[in-house]
């Protein structure tokens, strides 16, 4: 008796999770440049670069809510309107978009995942995941609590989150990453105008940067790993007001602070011409040699 009235829950369960799930299918024409606003408070949502003038959105909303879609052909914007704004039901929403189509995309613990799309992309979080693959001419990716993981090849990219961690992986020329306690991860190359800030986080680089170009690292108690790749060169200038410096990639060795404490280092590694700038107040810094090379990535 008690295994068939567990079995009769469950199916009552399943069929209720059923019913409570609106389904969404809409598509309108747009420009292949055009601009596209999504805003969702809770789910998911997934954007993927077609080779269409159109959009597509496909997905799943709860029940009571309400999904708008409305606009032209230079640009269009769609919506989960909730019947209960205060504890949304999750909507997963997965929408097409022409490649060089410009995205704005707000959520509030709903996750952002974009890939395929080569125009502009503003993608803003409270405690959600944004995830960015691919080549966007440019990036402005924001978080509180979430996570923001951008892989590809942008033009331009400019991510910030206060707790949650950061990573880049790919190449760019123009990058700004800052956190207050999360982790900065960057793996990459043809760096040339880039800065790395946190507070407390620490910050990892394994990577190359671009001759004649200005890097900066900067955090006040957080660590700074700095992994050089054998064939980029630089010309290093440290300070750690209260922490301390360990060199590994080049003969030079680090001096005491000029103010009795902490350390400082000015080196060059390879043929120099690249100025890195690295500071922190107590947080621990080092350079070394990265493992591999960046060109074999």
């Amino acid at each position: 008796m008690l295994e068939r009235a567990s079995f009769v829950l469950a199916v009552a369960f399943l069929a209720a999770t059923g019913q409570a799930q609106i389904k969404v299918s809409r598509g309108l024409p747009l420009n292949a440049d055009g601009a596209v606003r999504i805003y969702n408070l809770g789910g998911k949502v997934k954007v993927v670069g077609w080779a269409r003038d159109s959009v597509a959105v496909r997905g799943t909303m709860g029940n009571g809510s309400a999904f708008h879609m409305g606009g032209g052909r230079s640009g269009m914007k769609m919506f989960v309107e909730d019947a209960d704004e205060r504890n949304p039901a999750p909507a997963n929403l997965e929408v097409w978009v022409p490649f060089n189509a410009k995205l704005w995309i707000k959520t509030a613990t709903a996750g952002i995942e974009v890939s395929g799309v080569t125009g502009s992309l503003d993608l803003y979080v409270v405690s959600g995941t944004i995830a960015v693959r691919g080549n966007p001419s440019d990036v402005n990716a924001e978080a509180i609590d979430g996570a923001i993981r951008i892989s590809g090849s942008p033009s331009w990219v400019r991510a910030k989150s206060a707790s949650g961690d950061v990573s880049f992986d790919g190449k760019s020329p123009d990058v700004t990453i800052s956190t207050v306690s999360g982790k900065i991860d960057v793996k990459g190359m043809n760096f040339e105008k880039a800065k790395f800030e946190s507070v407390t986080g620490a910050i990892q680089f394994d990577g190359s940067f671009e001759r004649g170009g200005l890097i900066n690292f900067d955090t006040h108690s957080g660590s700074i790993d700095v992994g050089l790749a054998s064939e980029s060169s630089a010309d290093f200038e440290v300070v750690s007001i209260a922490g301390t410096i360990v060199n590994k990639l080049t003969p030079k060795r680090p001096a005491a602070g000029r103010y009795g404490r902490g350390a400082e280092l000015e080196t060059a590694a390879g043929n120099g011409g690249t100025r890195v700038v690295i500071k922190s107040f107590k947080g621990p810094v080092v350079l070394r040699s990265q493992m591999i090379p960046t060109s074999s990535r």
